[in-house]
Parts: C-alpha cells; structure tokens; sequence
C-alpha cells in the first residue's frame, strides 16, 4: 500500500487525508500544534464559538465548504457588508446617509479607474500609489477622502496587507475560470465543526513539528521534533509564512525557481482583538460597525457578533502593518486602545469588557501570518510555482499554491483535493 505523509492538519492536509484515504492509500498527518485546523481555530472560552482564523464562507456559490457545512448540517449566516453604521472621529456622530452615498459613488469609480489604469502600466506600481494618481486628479473634499480612506482600508483588512504593498498589475489577477461567487457567510457555531468531520478517522499524529524534509527517487523521510516517519511521498502544507522563514529545512533544497516565489510573495496579518461586554451598548442591527479615525493607522471595522449570537461581543477587525504593531502590545494595552477608540463613539459610560482575546499570527510559529499577498514585484504565476510537485516526491498545497482562490479556505480545500489527484494518478496509473 502507498504511504503518503501530509504536512499540516489544516483544511489543504485534510482535503488531502480524507481523499488519499478513501482511494486506498495509507496516510498519516502530522501536525505541529496540540489541535487540528491550523489558521481554522475556534475559541469557545467566552461561551460562545468565534473563530480566530478563518470566519466566513466567501461566495455561496458552487463554494465546496457551502457544500460542507450543509453536509454536515453546520449553521450559517449571511453577512451584508453593506449594512454599517460608519461613525465619524471629529464628533462621534454617525455619517449621513447623504455623505455615504456621495462615497460609494466616488470609491465605484475609482475602483474602475484603478482596473483601467493597470492596464496601461509599463511597470508595477502598488495599489496606494495608483490610488494617489488617480485621487491627485479629482477634486475631493476633505471629508470625503477620510470616507475614501476608510472604504479602502476594508481592501487592507480583506488583503491584509497594506496597500502600498499590494501590486496593482495582480490586484485582479483571478483566474477566468472561477466559478465560486456570491454572497459570504458567517459560520456561526464555529469553523471547527468543518475541520473536526472531515478529519473523522484519519490517523492525526499531533504535536509533530516537522524540522525536516528529505527527499529521493524512493521516497520521503519526514524528520520531527519527536521522530522519524519514511513515506513514499509527502503532501507539504507549510503555510507560505512557514516556508520563507527557513524554519523546516528541505534536504536536498528546493529547487531555485520555488525558493525565488517562496521569497517574491509576501504573508499578509489580519488580526482580531474579541470584547466581551456585560451589555451591548451599539446599534444591535448592523453587521458592521466603521469609525473614521483621525490617525493614519487605526481601528476602524468591527463585526457585531450580536447580530447572529444575541450575545454582546465586538470584533475589532485589522490587517497589515497596524495588525502587526498591535502584536507588540500587551493584552491590557491592546484592550485599552479599542476601548478609547469606542468611548469616543459612545461615551465614559459604556462598560469595560468582561473578557477580551486577541489574536497574534505574525509571530505564529506555525504560521508566521494569515494569509498570502502578490506584492509589487511578485506574479500570479508565483503562485504555480509554489504548487509544483518535485520528483513526483513532494507535493504542495495550501491556499498560497491557490491561482484560483488564494487567501480562501475553499482555495485550501480544492488544492488538497488538486495534490490528492496528482498523487493517485502518479502512483496508481
């Protein structure tokens, strides 16, 4: 029987696991946390599920974790990322519905402004500085450049990445076959419910951190903090920030194509900061709540979990550089610099949280980031790379090896299932 090592309990490994197994192959998983998921992490401390990593179901349509979750009778719920109350910094005061309009008009029209522009680009710029050649020729008015600023800045949390770092040229760069679209969704009772069936009866070793990899014309031999597993191929689902750290080494090392897009791609941070209120003390029907800072780099997108749990809980939503300075700061720090941010919305009196959690995957060890990006400089194409098989030995998969549907759990899913079928068509043709 061929044995197959995977690489990561996370979505891609166990895509992977769950269709080797069911055509015969024999298969164990080695995970480097003591949990399975990787960046699908659900906490239930506060009495409710809210998940840490992923959260959403992105696009409905045709989406084959859509698919898992009413399989496994899993709840969700829309999220209408059009209905937010967006608060203004100067007086606390929510914008009005006139202001909002003259925005969306606006940001629409740069938005195609941008795509028409990448097109007539002799080299790469980022998506900030596109934004600023374009904004250099409009007359906007004050006001409406912090409500730009703030749409914008959804881009940043959604990428998270900053926007001067994003390349224009790839910032649409998606595949003319994707057929998954739609509206997103909120997994409601936790991600984890997905990750925990789909991994029913698959042999899970965890607490593996793998250090090492070799590879030959025979096989695999996987070296971890506590063993030795010999394969007759390996399925790697190290997450792109894993793999430019150099913290798992490859024996012999990868070829210099691979290392080369390895390095040119970047790993985005999204970061959430989960307040615990004792009271819920903001408009209880919106799905989101938007503040127009006056600083560069701020808080400004909350997800009101009231709307689907009945339970007072805000999550502070951030990408980027920020999502990154605010891992430098102390659990208390960091809880006292969203509380200013909404006593200036809501007054003294609110309440203080009875329970926050933050998050912190820029320093992750099994994950050093969230997501993956194609800064300026970097290609699409990068991505293909990324997902080459070597010597019909090594296999790659995770969401980084995605052209398709990058940065997505579904993109995850389908490249485990995409290294599934290149395995059992190498080894049982």
């Amino acid at each position: 029987m061929t044995n197959i090592i995977i690489i990561g309990a996370g979505i891609s490994g166990l895509a992977a696991a769950r269709e080797l197994q069911s055509n015969g192959f024999k298969v164990t998983v080695l995970e480097g946390r003591n949990r399975i998921g990787g960046r699908i992490n659900t906490d239930r401390t506060l009495g409710l599920p809210v998940d840490l990593g992923a959260s959403w179901i992105h696009g409905i349509n045709n989406n084959p974790i859509g698919k898992l979750a009413q399989e496994f009778q899993v709840p969700i719920l829309l999220t209408d990322w059009d209905n937010w109350m967006i608060y203004n910094s100067n007086n606390g005061q929510p914008l009005k519905e006139k202001e909002l309009q003259k925005s969306v008009w606006l940001y629409a029209q740069i938005m195609e402004q941008l795509k028409s522009l990448k097109d007539h680009i002799d080299h790469d710029i980022s998506v900030s500085e596109a934004i600023k050649i374009i904004i250099e020729g409009k007359d906007i008015e004050p006001e409406q450049k912090n409500i730009l600023k703030w749409y914008f800045n959804l881009h940043l949390v959604e990428d998270a990445t900053d926007l001067e770092n994003l390349s224009l040229r790839e910032w649409w760069q998606w595949d003319e076959t994707r057929v998954i679209n739609g509206n997103d969704y909120l997994v409601v009772d936790g991600y984890d419910q997905i990750i925990q069936k789909l991994a029913k009866g698959i042999d899970i070793q965890l607490q593996q951190k793998v250090i090492e990899i070799e590879y030959n014309n025979k096989g695999v031999s996987i070296k971890t903090d506590r063993g030795t597993f010999e394969g007759d191929a390996a399925v790697v689902t190290l997450t792109l920030g894993v793999l430019k750290s150099g913290t798992v080494n490859f024996s012999p090392f990868l070829p210099d194509l691979k290392i080369a897009a390895i390095n040119r791609l970047s790993m985005g941070v999204l970061n959430k900061i989960v307040l615990k209120f004792p009271k819920i003390f903001w408009p209880k029907d919106y799905h989101l709540i938007g503040y127009l800072s006056s600083n560069e780099k701020d808080f400004s997108h909350f997800l009101n979990l009231y709307k689907y749990t009945s339970t007072a809980v805000l999550v502070a939503l951030t990408g980027g550089s920020f999502a990154r300075s605010l891992e430098e700061l102390s659990d208390r720090e960091a809880g006292e610099k969203v509380m200013e941010l909404l006593r200036n919305i809501y007054g003294n009196s609110i309440p203080n949280p009875e329970a926050i959690i933050r998050t912190k995957w820029a320093v992750d060890p099994f994950s050093f980031g969230s997501y993956s990006a194609i800064p300026v400089g970097a290609k699409k194409s990068d991505r293909a790379i990324l997902a080459e098989s070597i010597s019909d030995r090594l296999f790659f998969a995770g969401e980084a090896t995605s052209s398709q549907y990058p940065s997505t759990v579904h993109g995850a899913f389908l490249s485990g299932l995409r290294e599934a079928e290149n395995i059992r068509t190498k080894f049982q043709a």
